[in-house]
């Protein structure tokens, strides 16, 4: 009895030990950004295109979900099983098709979210380099996601591990500066050792003719949470699109919301009282949800919001895509923009890639500067 309870003993400090050891390791190599990191433009000679009042600007937003997340993919945080695919193939596959998206496309603007540089999860591909390559203009880079070892989910086959990851925006125009901005609000601790830490990135593009700047905003706000920190998120946002807006400058925010546009809802009358429309209404109450963004602060303030309702932008990863029956699925609409009313918007669309190379499809913008 006692050598089995010596055995229980050691077993167990060493668990403890583990778990400490575990911790403290993850503490003290925590991703800790500063509030402002001024970023490098990358290709900074490489501009093409002259920014120009009176002439059609457009603009690609889209989470690539780390090329991972596709048509066949389920996700354990909306109820599924899986964190990563099952091959390099796979993972590449969804790389290439990103990348001819990109390509046919052909905008002068591209805001990405869910770039991979050097990942466990997508096979350590370093996704930001290819589209570098693949376009050759001047971009920058903003990590929003840093952990040496992510230790979910539990499943040993499917745990992240090391995450490396960001967002990204390409541009054919000059950009004469790029910033991260760090947004409040985190996860308690120890959680947010391994979660992210949400950013924006923000570039400056000079206008011919003009002392103002077109400033653009690549966002991806928070998504798992309750729903707290997105409010806080958004309000740190306003604050810097108002204090632009002031300056007399042009700004145009996009990417991916995790909040619900105001087209994909029936009425709204507060954050707690709102009616989504088809076919964007929860199927399940126990699916993740995407708030609604609340409209009324928009058009007080002199902003725009820009979406393509007709079509959905994201998909719920609680099953792989169910080709045979999309009713079966759970949209969102939670991908589009914000511009200042001194632009005005001459189309904007949701591109239909039925969510076969990410969880999200792209969208896209076309803007005037007045």
């Amino acid at each position: 009895m006692k050598k089995t309870l010596k055995i229980f003993f050691i077993f167990f400090t060493l668990i403890v030990v583990f778990a400490f050891g575990f911790i403290l390791t993850l503490h003290l190599f925590e991703f800790r950004p500063e509030q402002v990191t001024n970023l490098e433009v990358q290709a900074a000679d490489q501009a093409t295109n002259t920014i120009s009042k009176n002439t059609s600007i457009t603009v690609l937003t889209f989470n690539t979900g780390y090329a991972s997340l596709s048509e066949t993919e389920d996700f354990v945080m909306d109820g599924g099983k899986k964190a990563k695919m099952d091959s390099l193939t796979e993972v590449e596959n969804n790389i290439n098709g990103i990348k001819n998206i990109i390509s046919r496309e052909n905008t002068d603007i591209y805001l990405l979210q869910e770039v991979d540089t050097n990942s466990k999860r997508s096979y350590e591909t370093n996704q930001y380099q290819t589209y570098q390559d693949l376009l050759g203009i001047p971009n920058a880079f903003a990590y929003n996601y840093r952990s040496i070892f992510v230790p979910f989910p539990l499943n040993p086959s499917q745990m992240m591990g090391k995450v490396n990851s960001g967002i990204a925006t390409f541009s054919k125009f000059e950009i004469t500066s790029a910033t991260r901005i760090q947004l409040p609000g985190e996860f308690p601790w120890p959680i947010r050792l391994a979660n992210l830490k949400r950013a924006l990135l923000i570039t400056r593009h000079p206008i011919e003719g003009s002392e103002q700047e077109l400033v653009v905003i690549n966002v991806h706000l928070s998504a798992y949470d309750d729903g707290s920190m997105r409010k806080e998120e958004m309000v740190a946002l306003q604050n810097i699109m108002l204090e632009e807006y002031e300056k007399g400058n042009y700004v145009l925010v996009g990417g991916d919301f995790n909040q619900s546009f105001p087209d994909a809802l029936l009425n709204y009358n507060d954050q707690e009282d709102y009616e989504y429309k088809d076919p964007y209404q929860l199927k399940e109450d126990n699916y993740w949800e995407a708030f609604p963004l609340d409209p009324l602060w928009f058009s007080q303030n002199n902003f725009n919001l820009a979406v393509d309702a007709n079509h959905p932008t994201c998909r719920l990863l609680h099953q792989a895509y169910d080709t045979s029956n999309i009713d079966n699925n759970q949209y969102y609409l939670i991908d589009g923009f914000i511009v200042s009313n001194n632009i005005d918007i001459e189309y904007v669309e949701t591109i239909q890639e039925d969510f076969k190379y990410s969880d999200h499809n792209p969208v896209k913008i076309s803007i005037i500067l007045k």
